[in-house]
């Protein structure tokens, strides 16, 4: 089996700061949203136009699953940390780089929604309760062959299990490997110099990150990044309030923009 499972899992700890304008004080810059965010989802997406816009992907929950915990807000695994983490990054990218990002949070999509591949980032919360139906399969599959590029964010242990049964629906035969800091994904934009220094914000766990490549080829283009044993998301969403570690959340914001950054570039 590729992925986690054939590894150990093993030890982790300390973060390193960003520099410039993503620097500890901006962490309390006044774009960061450190109040309680809306209860509710968006009714309706933005257009496309131009603008860079996040986009979360919205999927039906497997079966015999529970959900919840700090910070769901009664909300659906998919929608964890909604809609303050992309409000928060959003401020990040745009304090960092050139792209103008769309900047009241950003569009939700099934993955058989046609409208998905103007955007070439998606990000999805929660894989280990993802259960797409079989138009959604082959919207993501088309998605990703046609250049889309896919975050999977909070997840761990054995959420891996469900995860991987997914994408093996969208991508028959995909194969996972995990990468380490010299892959080009973590110098796009800032240079991660370890990726053991951010940590889980709630599991004693390890990181790792894994990608999928088209065709299951190192030299092709890297399609998907599982953020494993970890939530950037979770880090986002709580950058201004305090709760977590400004050096682990800095972190947590280089690793998104390098993200977008890689995907808007390959």
């Amino acid at each position: 089996m590729s992925g986690p499972f054939s590894l150990p899992l093993l030890g982790f700890v300390t973060a390193s700061v960003l520099t410039g304008s993503v620097a500890a004080a901006h962490v309390t810059h006044s774009g960061i949203h450190a109040g309680d965010p809306p209860s509710s989802i968006q009714e309706a997406n933005v257009p496309y136009d131009g603008h860079f816009t996040f986009a979360r992907i919205r999927f039906g929950v497997a079966l015999n699953r529970n959900f919840g915990g700090r910070g769901s807000r009664g909300l659906p695994p998919w929608a964890h940390d909604y809609p303050r983490a992309e409000l928060n990054f959003m401020n990040i990218l745009r304090e960092t780089t050139y792209l103008q990002p769309y900047m009241d949070g950003g569009n939700i999509f099934t993955t058989d929604d046609p409208a998905l591949t103007r955007f070439p980032l998606a990000y999805i919360s929660e894989p280990g309760f993802w259960n797409p139906s079989e138009s959604e399969v082959e919207g993501l599959r088309n998605y990703l062959l046609k250049g889309g590029f896919l975050i999977a964010d909070d997840f761990r242990g054995p959420d891996w299990f469900n995860f991987d049964a997914q994408v093996q629906r969208v991508i028959p035969g995909a194969e996972f490997v995990e990468l380490d800091e010299s892959h080009g994904i973590f110098d796009s934009f800032f240079r991660i110099e370890s990726l053991k220094d951010l940590v889980s914000p709630t599991f004693a766990v390890v990181p790792a990150y894994f990608g999928l490549y088209e065709a299951n080829d190192p030299d092709r283009r890297l399609m998907v990044i599982a953020n494993y044993n970890n939530d950037i998301g979770e880090y986002w969403e709580y950058s201004g309030t305090g709760w977590y570690p400004i050096d682990l959340s800095n972190d947590a914001y280089k690793l998104g923009v390098n993200y977008v950054i890689y995907a808007m570039t390959h």
